[in-house]
C-alpha cells in the first residue's frame, strides 16, 4: 500500500493521482427529499456492514472503496444512479446499461425505492468480495 503523505489515505498504487481527503455526505444529500436521503442511508449502510469501506464524496458523487472502489454512485435529485464493478456479467432487469473494461463489468441501475435497492444488495456484497479478491491478485 502507498499512503498519500498529504492526507494518510491508502491505495495500492505508489503516488495514486486523487483528491485529498473524503469530502462530506451532508454536500451529497444537501437539498434532496427526505426519501431519498433515507434511501442513500440504507445504500451507505448496507456497504458498511460489508467489512472496511473508506467512502469518498464529491459534489454529487459518492465512491465506496475497500482498496479499489468497487461501487459508485451519483446522487440524481430524484434517484441514486449506481454502478456496481464485478467480475462477471449479470442479467437482470434493474440494470439499464452494462460495460466492460479488462478488469471487471460495470453494471449500472437507477433506483429510486427500498424494494430496487433490496435487488442491487447481493451484487454490491459481490462487487465488494470482488474487490478484495483484486487486492490480493495484485500483492
Amino acid at each position: 500500500m502507498w499512503y498519500c503523505p498529504k492526507c494518510k489515505r491508502g491505495f495500492t498504487r505508489k503516488n495514486q493521482r486523487h483528491a485529498c481527503g473524503i469530502g462530506n455526505r451532508s454536500e451529497v444529500l444537501r437539498n434532496r427529499p427526505e426519501s431519498l436521503v433515507l434511501l442513500y442511508a440504507a445504500l451507505e449502510d448496507f456497504a458498511k456492514s460489508l467489512g472496511k469501506v473508506e467512502i469518498v464524496t464529491r459534489e454529487r458523487y459518492v465512491l465506496f472503496r475497500s482498496s479499489k472502489i468497487f461501487t459508485d454512485v451519483v446522487v440524481m435529485k430524484d434517484a441514486l444512479r449506481v454502478a456496481i464493478h464485478l467480475g462477471r456479467k449479470i442479467e437482470h432487469p434493474i440494470y439499464f446499461k452494462i460495460g466492460t473494461d479488462r478488469k471487471h463489468v460495470t453494471h449500472v441501475a437507477k433506483i429510486t425505492t427500498r424494494k430496487q435497492f433490496s435487488a442491487l444488495k447481493p451484487h454490491l456484497r459481490e462487487a465488494y468480495e470482488f474487490s478484495l479478491s483484486q487486492d490480493r491478485k495484485s500483492a
